[in-house]
Order: structure tokens, then sequence, then C-alpha cells
């Protein structure tokens, strides 16, 4: 069994150009880079899905299900696609870039441009998919 990945219906249907213009991959825009791999294995599709999240986001509860739906897909990019020795380094990996997200600048990074608020609702309409094809100009292949 795949496990599937979860991005706000808008992602699903965005163009590559809406796609690159809101997000950067792995890593923040102006601060810390961090490699779009974990051993070997990209990673780029959860931190698209992030950027845009943080993007469309507008609550303190959409703030903390973009960064719950971030790690989800990582697990679920890692799981997909490693046994289970490469599975626990990237698993690794994912766990210290979750609490990167988290703890360096992020609240910062989901407020930019936005009156900050503590609504805790979400307004996030997405779904899961276990196959897409999202078509980025070799971004995301």
């Amino acid at each position: 069994m795949r496990l599937p990945v979860y991005a706000p219906d808008t992602f699903w249907r965005a163009t590559p150009e809406q796609i690159k213009k809101v997000c950067n991959g792995c890593g923040s825009e102006d601060g810390l880079k961090v490699p779009d791999t974990f051993w070997g294995l990209c990673v780029v599709l959860a931190c698209y899905i992030h950027d845009w999240m943080f993007e469309e986001g507008e609550t303190l509860g959409d703030y903390f299900f973009a960064n719950a739906m971030f790690f989800w897909n990582l697990t679920a990019i890692v799981i997909n696609n490693s046994n289970w020795f490469m599975m626990l380094l990237r698993m690794e990996r994912a766990l210290k870039y979750f609490l990167g997200v988290m703890f360096e600048k992020g609240q910062e990074a989901f407020w930019k441009n936005k009156e900050p608020n503590d609504a805790i609702y979400i307004t996030y309409q997405g779904s899961l998919r276990v196959e897409f094809q999202i078509k980025t100009g070799g971004v995301l292949g």
C-alpha cells in the first residue's frame, strides 16, 4: 500500500508557472538553504506543497496544519520510495527538516504579507492523492 500525499486542491490544479511563482523548493527563500533530497530521494514535492500552503494559509490553524501535512508528505514520499534501511536514514532527516521548519522563522514566514491572528480553524480545501502528475518543466519530473 502506498501512502497518499496531501495538498490543497488549488495546488493540484495549478499550472507549472503558478507553482514556480509561489514555491522555491526546500529551505527558506532568504535563509537556510537545504538540499531537495534525502540520501538521493527527491522530496521537493513536499516542500512545494508546504510553500503553497504557507502562501494560501489564513489562520494559526492553517499554519499548524501546513506543518503537519509537510511532515506527513515527507513521510509518505520516504516510505513509498525506500527500503527499510534507507527509510531509517531518510526519516531521520525528515524529522530534522520538520523541526527546522517549526523553529526556524516558521511563523514569520507564514505571516509574511498577512495580518496575524490566533484563529484555530483550518481554511484549506484539499485532498489526498496516491497517483498524481505535476508538470513543472522538469523541476518535479
